[in-house]
């Protein structure tokens, strides 16, 4: 606290001048003017004369006029102390002692002890000896006066100049005593307060000063000083609470709006349109434009809260290795671990900007040119729905059925991607069904847009992906923290929009083709899903443990087949699981009850509605041991397993 208390010094002697200008030192000026009177009466013009010129800041004119004053009448030492003080303001240091010493020997009263005591300590510099016989002289002055105002302001000064806070504790009381309105006093308490580290105390005592008086710069100053002082820590907490604060209401509200919009679209969702018309107008429609609204506004806030979390997670983390180092004990081992999670952390968070998403074929591109049948019920279905007809068609291994939109907005691919396994279990009618609830998705432009939160998902995948594999991610990492509850605020949003597109895009798959077809379509789907997965793990199993060759996945025929029974408890849990604020999809049983409440009209059959599926394609098997191909190359990929396409071949790695 020595650089703070030498700006005091210097700052309550900036302002002395105008420190007791009070009823009690008008008295003592008229009480010492009469003394005047009483010694010389003519020598009271050039008193006052002199008084005049100190007032008025004109220092050599109250020096000469004070000096004329001592001369006239030596035993009248009011004068030297004056003509000191005025040495004093304007810096002749050694002149102000000479004088003030001077008036000591004709008079050892309060004022000129007091004086001297000041004298000696100005600027803060004062010897060792001097700092003694201040103190000596300040204390001497308070007992011959214990009401002087004067006298105690000057022990204070005194005491600050010794960093006494006893001796400025003393002098303080008092003052608070006698001088309650002055504002040196309330200075004072400032000193003592910011010396103690007790800031609150010393802010709201130099908030007191300057009510009562004190001048704007010395405030300012002394604020400022008063600022540096303080740990950095007390000096941003309020700031950074107040963000924080603002920060944790946004997230709220976002949820909150989630929430809310989620409720709202599957209202939207059980309003039941009397035709096709009305599909995607109304309600579902502003529904919709309010949860994108949301999903921007949500996508803005995770990028404005990197920053903050960045901070936190120094301020929190690094906040603890501060504070082993000022309590003196330091766990080496805990120390670097902390920092490990922190730059982890940072890196994390900084890489995830920087991913970007490739464009890569979501699948084998099926070539439609050898697929005349495939590609007229792809057009049929798209005039059915009213929309433009899928460019391609993507195969994947698994019963995947979606839909995307690729490349530059006046060149955008449509894409229909196909899982192989999901088009054994389907007819001609409901596989139409399936296609016309993807053709919905066109239609209600649920494929266009979306880069935004897209970018937002990535970004959180991959950072909690660099955490969890960094080993960040802890229940004490404010970033790991962060994604994950971004994450379930970030589904809640995002995935309620998607439940009312999902449910909006039924409704053009039901009104084109019949709610039978369309439930029978998404019941297969959903239930070829489950068995399918039963087959690839029993089926993978006994490839890998016999060292067998795996040519067809799916004509392959495990020796040990899955339980029949838990497979179809599990189709008809998938098919009537509850709804979760989670999940992308409604429940399959709540779009059969939806679809059917639609009363949709019937739609005439056509002659191949009850054909296999895989009669639009023209080479069924060559497609399946296409993608038996690329489910060997998974394997190996993922596990280091080679698996053979046939018994000659196979190599276990």
């Amino acid at each position: 606290m020595r650089r703070l208390i030498a700006l005091f010094v210097l700052l309550l002697l900036f302002s002395a001048s105008a420190a007791f200008a009070t009823t009690e030192a008008e008295a003592f000026d008229r009480k010492i003017t009469a003394q005047l009177t009483a010694l010389d009466a003519g020598a009271v013009p050039i008193w006052t004369q002199a008084n005049a010129a100190r007032e008025a800041d004109k220092h050599e004119d109250a020096i000469r006029l004070y000096a004329a004053v001592a001369a006239r009448v030596p035993s009248f030492s009011h004068a030297l102390r004056r003509q000191a003080g005025v040495e004093l303001r304007i810096g002749r240091h050694t002149d102000a002692l000479t004088h003030v010493r001077q008036a000591i020997a004709i008079e050892r009263s309060s004022e000129n002890l007091a004086l001297l005591g000041e004298a000696l300590v100005q600027g803060g510099k004062a010897s060792d000896p001097e700092l003694a016989e201040a103190r000596a002289v300040a204390n001497e002055a308070v007992a011959l006066q214990p009401d002087g105002e004067y006298e105690h302001a000057a022990l204070a000064q005194v005491a600050i100049a010794s960093q006494d806070l006893a001796l400025l504790r003393k002098a303080t009381e008092r003052l608070e005593v006698i001088a309650p309105k002055d504002p040196n006093t309330y200075v004072y308490r400032h000193v003592i307060a910011a010396s103690e580290g007790d800031f609150d105390a010393a802010e709201t005592a130099l908030v007191q000063a300057r009510t009562l008086g004190l001048p704007q710069e010395a405030y300012e100053a002394m604020a400022s000083d008063l600022d540096s002082a303080k740990p950095f820590y007390l000096r941003w907490w309020q700031a950074v609470a107040l963000a924080l604060a603002a920060w944790a209401a946004t997230f709220a509200l976002l949820l909150g709006a989630g929430s809310l919009l989620s409720r709202a679209a599957m209202r939207a969702a059980h309003e039941t349109p009397e035709h096709l018309a009305q599909n995607t107008t109304g309600l579902s429609t502003r529904v919709r434009h309010a949860y994108r609204a949301v999903l921007v506004l949500c996508s803005l806030f995770y990028y404005a809260s990197i920053p903050i979390v960045m901070l936190l997670v120094v301020g929190v983390l690094g906040g603890v290795i501060y504070a082993f180092f000022a309590l003196g004990r330091i766990p080496i081992q805990l120390t670097v671990m902390l920092m490990v999670v922190i730059a982890i952390s940072l890196w994390s968070i900084v890489k995830s900007l920087f991913i970007r998403s490739t464009d890569e074929d979501p699948g084998q591109k099926l070539d439609l040119t050898t697929q005349p049948r495939l590609r007229n019920l792809l057009e049929d279905v798209a005039a059915q729905i009213g929309t433009r007809a899928v460019d391609n068609v993507y195969l994947t291994p698994g019963t995947e059925v979606a839909v995307m939109e690729r490349g530059k907005s006046r060149t955008r691919e449509r894409c229909l991607v196909l899982g192989v396994a999901a088009i054994d279990a389907l007819k001609v009618r409901p596989f139409k069904a399936v296609l016309g609830h993807e053709y919905g998705h066109f239609s209600n432009r649920d494929t266009a847009g979306g880069t935004f939160a897209f970018a937002v998902r990535r970004s959180l995948l991959a950072t909690a992906y660099a955490l969890a594999r960094g080993g960040a991610a802890t229940w004490y990492n404010p970033a790991w923290l962060f994604v994950n509850g971004f994450q379930r605020v970030f589904l809640r949003i995002s995935q309620g929009a998607s439940r009312l597109q999902e449910i909006l895009a039924d409704r053009w798959a039901v009104f084109a083709f019949g709610a039978d077809a369309f439930e029978e379509g998404l019941r297969s789907v959903v239930a070829h899903s489950v068995r399918f997965d039963a087959h690839v793990d029993a089926t993978l199993k006994e490839i890998v443990d016999r060292k067998l060759p795996l040519a067809n996945l799916y004509t392959f025929q495990p020796s040990t087949r899955p339980d029949a029974e838990s497979v179809e408890e599990q189709v008809q849990a998938a098919i009537n699981a509850e709804a979760s604020e989670y999940n992308s999809h409604p429940p399959a049983a709540e779009r059969f009850a939806l679809g059917r409440a639609l009363h949709a009209p019937e739609r005439p059959g056509q002659a191949d509605d009850d054909w296999p599926a895989w009669s639009l394609f023209a080479n069924p098997e060559e497609l399946q041991l296409s993608m038996t191909a690329q489910v060997r190359a998974n394997v190996r990929a993922n596990l280091g397993i080679e698996i053979a396409a046939a018994a000659n071949n196979m190599v276990n790695s």
